[in-house]
């Protein structure tokens, strides 16, 4: 299990780097464009993974490209957000990002090696991720100093938490599990982008109504 957590441990690593590139790039070439392309590009991509994952079975090395594949279309999935609220991103919210999910997935590999947390580690897990996710989301929404990225990337840690304790050693096992990570965590994290995209496009388009209504409502001067 020792090997398991560490394999989890690094491959969160990678895949956050590999986010972070995703989303730089993504930003830099679509941020005159509209923002569901990055969502749109995300899929697409998705849609590449899961037809590279389907000749894993014949070589492993699928599952792993199919992991790459998944992980940049999670950052240009979260690029859409970015894009949609004109924000660029500066090193020091990648940096701080990237700190933040990963020092709390070798918290929670550290505690899951405890005797009693081992035996009811599927409470736990669940326990710790509410915690986490509440926390994250409140910080976020309550303080302008947070840009969000550390929420979106700690919804990617969480399947890695799962990846923690469940049962597959061997390194094609885990080569596998890590493309139904990435699968897991675009899902979750494309759902939470959507959302906020589609919320925006509705206030945005209530505006409009609210202002379109208001101008026909406007008594005519008397001449």
């Amino acid at each position: 299990m020792h090997y398991k957590r560490t394999s989890m441990i690094i491959f969160g690593f990678i895949g956050l780097l590999i986010v972070s590139l995703s989303i730089y790039v993504g930003f830099k070439y679509l941020v005159t464009h509209n923002q569901w392309i990055g969502l749109i590009i995300g899929i697409l991509l998705m849609i590449i993974g899961i037809l590279v994952y389907q000749l894993g079975e014949k070589n492993q090395v699928f599952y792993q490209l199919t992991f790459l594949i998944n992980m940049v279309g999670i950052g240009f999935s979260i690029t859409a957000y970015y894009v949609f609220k004109a924000y660029s991103l500066t090193f020091r919210d990648f940096f701080v990002a990237i700190i933040v999910s990963i020092g709390l997935l070798i918290l929670f590999s550290l505690l899951s090696r405890i005797s009693l947390i081992k035996r009811h580690h599927k409470i736990f897990l669940a326990i710790f991720i509410l915690i986490s996710f509440i926390l994250s989301l409140s910080l976020w929404l309550s303080s302008n100093i947070f840009t969000g990225l550390s929420f979106y990337f700690l919804n990617i840690i969480y399947f890695f938490m799962i990846g923690i304790v469940s049962t597959p050693e061997s390194f094609k096992d885990i080569s596998k599990e890590m493309a139904w990570i990435s699968f897991g965590a675009f899902i979750l994290v494309s759902i939470i982008v959507l959302i906020i995209l589609s919320e925006g496009e509705a206030l945005s388009g209530i505006d409009g109504f609210s202002i379109s209504e208001g101008k026909k409502k406007k008594p005519k001067k008397r001449k």
